[in-house]
């Protein structure tokens, strides 16, 4: 152990790891080491998961070892660290770091900005300009110097913000202290790192301002507004461009000692104090809640408040309100507007005006009763006063125009469903569902720490089912609480039902229903109707293509329906043309949905089914050149234009979900012939991605709508793609079968293309399952029969497989020659993904022939390819092939690399059917290393993987390594008994011995 013993050591994460014993720097060797202690340390005093140490160890690709790896890693460090064994600990799941404030100093910078801001409320500038100083000297760079991954990259993207956060507050005390022109340089510094933070760019022309520098204020807006037109094609925020307008007009308010100095006020004999009660248990909101108190304390303003029902918007303000009380002496007032409240009119402004003049103790007498002298009469009464003014539930801007005080000394919160685009000069802030860690915090302080606590996993569920919305987590808790036999998971389970989650979230009149019931019924016709339309919808996410689709319209006036929707808080926007429906109100929408039926709901769905169809189809023939057309599609036209294969697959991994949807819709609904149609693609698609599970499914619903519709063609079409799934899942004989029942269809309907179709995918079956000449004599009668029909891709795909059924016959020479001719054929109609197996194919017949060099390029080849395109299913394979081909040419350390990118990989994919051959590849490697007993389990698994499966020639394989490893390891008579089962399925399916 390095370092003094006696000494505890000292840690410092904010840029590169360092650890110090005394003078003595200790050295963390490895990036695992560095990750998993920085891992540890970003949460000091916290227990993290194993689980979350392998995510930060491995990002997305964990070995199937990784578990253990940071085991023995957190035993490396203890023993490397003094007093390792008291700083790292291992509590429950995980491991926990214990070390004090002055040992980190992440901690220490965090405890200087809580000491700052505890200075500034207590009146202490001076003092906290000081604390926020020390704390940022301690910044060095980003946690590990930019390289710890994914997981801690998050960690430090979020203290980057804390730190800029602190560092805008430090400028803006040094700029009221009169030293603008000290700070100007680092400003202009960390700006041009951040060029689109529009806050630290406000700082920078506030500072160039108070220096005397107007014009180089002015010039930096327009550098930021040119800067963000040309990066984002957005124009500055509002803020910024107000900030520009006052400098213009070198309004008051900038000036400092005006800023700085009391305000006069009315004389009055009370000041007015209506807030609510602020409820003790407020959680969550804390970066809205920053940023509301961080934009109050900058300058008197307005700011807006708007989101969902029930997502906390009342309480943010109120919070807000107090915690800001003390800079706005003469009073504060709370009027409710009624917006949307059940059974009452939205409040007018004559009237809301009386409310507050009355709250403020004007007599009745003093308050006019025409509309003009009371609207003077409030203007009047807040001139010159500094108060907080929450305009609570509004529901338009006409509303709370007449409200909001001329003067600007006073700060105005208004809440509201909808935004309140008539509204000028306001400062905007939009509710959205709580984050995951914001809503645990809300149930811990609703429901009590320990009962959350007693059940982790079905609390964050919990939370999930809420919809991260605070009203339904403080529904959910009331639930609780007055059920303490209920367990958490109880209400978990009752909220899964997606039919009932709206119930079970009402209590006592008040609930997440009838929230959302007054926005749809404060809407105008023509909103309603098209928000219950979307009822239809069978994703949670939607394009204006499909909006325009359901609505029967063009794409713009979709657009505009949709952005009104979310103006109104019922639809999220998420990307340009893409949009959301939240958990709760997709329930909500489909309630209405369900409940009005009209005559032309069957028509909106079968207009989307018809756009979903002829969208995959298109994408799914620029992605997959050379299928065979079907006659029904001629009929589906779509104005779509994908350029690119990655432009339609983009489309098709975005619109999965909606489509796997879609057909059940369709098949529930009885819109049989989409039930039986879109499948296809979704097949297709899935031979990419890997989500065979799902797609299968919706093949077996295809199979079943196209019986229905008695179609032969789409029954065979269907039968075909699931047997396909089914093979990728490794369930060779249901695959068989189905495929059987294709051809037998083929013959009936005297379809020669969809027979020799079949054919093919039955002959890669049975090559599969060690049939290896019934395999070969299938392939060269396919590819015979292709070539005479014109179907070039079908002759291409059975030249592939001809190489490897000839490749596992040892014929390299004529392997070579068919794969060789199959990557020609694909590369000729820009066929990817089917290229890529062929290059496979290709590189193991060169293998054969002993041209390793030409073998490893051929493998390179084809993982750029699988690379390029994305295709999880493949990869695995693929890596294994690269590395067989490295053991052969005594490349053994990057062959072990690419063997465990591939278990790695394949531990991921839910294709099955390549697992075994993984599997086999590592042992290979591992042999080669002469690390016996990992070779000897990975065979092991090969061995069971096969057996299951039926994969005859890949258990002979396996049945030939498990023999030489154990003739290896001495075990004679186990290798006799394994090579003599070898010898017999190789017999059996007439592999020659030179082909092992």
């Amino acid at each position: 152990m390095e370092g003094d013993a006696n000494l505890r050591p000292e840690f410092a994460v904010l840029g590169s790891l360092e650890v110090r014993s005394g003078s003595t720097l200790i050295p963390v060797n490895g990036a695992l080491q560095r990750r998993v202690l920085v891992t540890l340390l970003l949460d000091a005093g916290r227990v993290v998961p194993v689980s979350r140490l392998v995510t930060a160890g491995w990002d997305e690709q964990p070995p199937d070892s990784a578990e253990h790896q940071v085991r023995k890693t957190v035993a490396k460090l203890r023993s490397r660290i003094p007093h390792g064994p008291e700083i790292i600990v291992t509590d429950g799941p995980g491991y926990r770091a214990v070390v004090e404030t002055g040992q980190l100093d992440l901690l220490l910078h965090q405890q200087l900005i809580r000491q700052a801001r505890e200075s500034l409320d207590a009146g202490q500038a001076e003092r906290a300009v000081a604390q926020l100083r020390e704390a940022l000297a301690l910044w060095r760079g980003p946690v590990l110097a930019g390289s710890g991954g994914q997981t801690i990259d998050a960690a430090s993207t979020a203290l980057e913000e804390q730190r800029l956060s602190a560092a805008e507050q430090l400028y803006d005390l040094r700029i009221d202290a009169g030293e603008a022109a000290e700070i100007t340089g680092e400003l202009r510094g960390l700006v041009d790192e951040h060029p689109l933070r529009e806050t630290l760019r406000s700082r920078l022309m506030l500072a160039l301002y108070h220096s005397g520098q107007q014009a180089a204020a002015l010039d930096e807006f327009t550098r930021v507004r040119d800067h963000l037109a040309d990066e984002l094609g957005i124009d500055p925020s509002a803020q910024l461009t107000g900030l520009h307008e006052r400098m213009l007009r070198q309004a008051p308010s900038l000036v400092l000692s005006e800023r700085s100095a009391p305000r006069a006020t009315a004389p009055v004999a009370e000041a007015p104090h209506t807030l609510p009660f602020d409820v003790p248990d407020f959680s969550g909101r804390r970066s809205e809640l920053k940023r509301v108190c961080d934009v109050a304390r900058r300058a008197p303003t307005v700011i807006a408040l708007d989101g969902m029902g029930g997502s906390g918007k009342t309480a943010l303000a109120v919070r807000a309100a107090h915690q800001l009380a003390e800079q706005y002496p003469d009073g504060s007032l709370f009027i409710d507007l009624h917006g949307f409240t059940p059974g009452q009119a939205p409040l007018s402004a004559f009237h809301a005006q009386g409310d507050l003049l009355a709250a403020a103790s004007i007599p009745s007498d003093e308050v006019p009763t025409v509309s003009a002298g009371r609207a003077a009469r409030w203007q009047s009464y807040m001139h010159g006063r500094r108060m907080v003014l929450i305009l609570d539930n509004a529901a338009s801007s006409e509303q709370v125009r007449a409200l909001i005080p001329a003067s600007s000394d006073s700060l105005v919160l208004i809440t509201s469903r909808p935004r309140l685009t008539g509204l000028d000069g306001v400062e905007w802030l939009s509710l959205g569902a709580l984050p995951e860690g914001d809503g645990d915090q809300l149930l811990r302080a609703t429901l009590g720490a320990e009962r959350v606590e007693r059940e982790p996993e079905a609390a964050g569920e919990l939370v999930r089912l809420c919809g991260g919305l605070p009203l339904a987590v403080r529904i959910a808790s009331a639930r609780l609480a007055n059920r303490p036999h209920w367990t958490v998971q109880r209400l978990v389970d009752r909220l899964r039902d997606h039919n009932r989650r709206l119930d079970e979230l009402t209590s006592e009149g008040r609930g997440v229903a009838g929230a959302l019931l007054l926005s749809y019924q404060s809407m105008p016709r023509d909103q309603q109707s098209a928000f219950r339309l979307l009822g239809h919808h069978p994703g949670r996410y939607l394009d204006t293509r499909e909006a325009a689709a359901l609505l029967d319209t063009d794409v713009l006036t979709a657009e505009d329906l949709l952005e009104e929707l979310v103006d109104a808080r019922l639809l999220e926007a998420r990307e340009p043309g893409v949009y959301a429906l939240h958990d709760l109100v997709r329930s909500f929408v489909q309630r209405i949905a369900q409940a009005s039926r009209e005559p032309g709901d069957e028509s909106a769905m079968r207009r989307l089914l018809d756009h979903y169809v002829g969208m995959a189809r298109h994408a799914c023939d620029v992605v997959f050149p050379g299928r065979r057309p079907i006659e029904d599609d001629a009929e589906q036209r779509t104005d779509s234009e994908f350029d690119h294969k990655e432009k339609a697959l983009q489309w098709l991994d975005h619109h999965r979900g909606s489509l796997l949807a879609a057909v059940d819709a369709a098949h529930d609904g009885g819109l049989l012939w989409h039930a039986a149609r879109l499948p296809r693609e979704l097949g297709f698609h899935s031979s990419i991605r890997g989500y065979d599970s799902r797609a299968n499914v919706a093949l077996e619903k295809g199979v079943s709508a196209s019986r229905l519709l008695g179609d032969c063609s789409l029954t065979r079409l269907n039968l075909m793609n699931l047997a396909m799934g089914k093979w990728r899942l490794g369930q060779l004989r249901d695959s068989v079968g189905l495929l059987e029942e294709a051809v037998g269809l083929s013959r009936q309907m005297a379809d020669e293309y969809s027979e020799a179709e079949c054919q093919a995918r039955l002959g890669q079956a049975y090559s599969s399952m060690g049939e290896l000449e019934q395999a070969l004599q299938l392939s060269l009668e396919v590819s015979r029969r292709a070539r005479e029909l014109g179907f070039t891709r079908l002759d291409g795909s059975s030249l592939s497989m001809l190489g490897l059924i000839l490749v596992r016959f040892g014929r390299f020479e004529e392997a070579m020659e068919s794969a060789e001719r199959a990557v020609a054929i694909f590369d000729s109609i820009e066929e990817i993904q089917l290229s890529v197996t062929a290059l496979s194919y290709l590189s193991q017949a060169s293998e054969g022939l002993g041209r390793f060099e030409e073998a490893l390029a051929r493998a390179d080849a084809a993982l750029e390819r699988c690379q390029q395109i994305g295709m999880p299913a493949a990869l695995p394979l693929v890596l294994a092939r690269r590395a067989d081909v490295l053991v052969r040419m005594g490349a053994l350390d990057e062959a072990a690399d690419s063997a465990d990118h591939a278990l790695s990989k394949a531990a991921s994919s839910t294709n099955e059917i390549n697992r075994a051959t993984v599997h086999l590849s590592a042992g290979r490697v591992r042999y080669a290393q002469g690390d016996l007993d990992t070779a000897l389990a990975q065979q092991r698994l090969a061995h069971e993987i096969a057996c299951r499966m039926e994969l005859r020639y890949d258990e002979a394989c396996a049945l030939w390594h498990l023999a030489r490893t154990a003739e290896a390891q001495g075990h004679v008579q186990m290798a006799r008994q394994h090579r003599s089962a070898a010898d017999n399925l190789f017999s059996l399916m007439k592999v020659p011995e030179t082909a092992w």
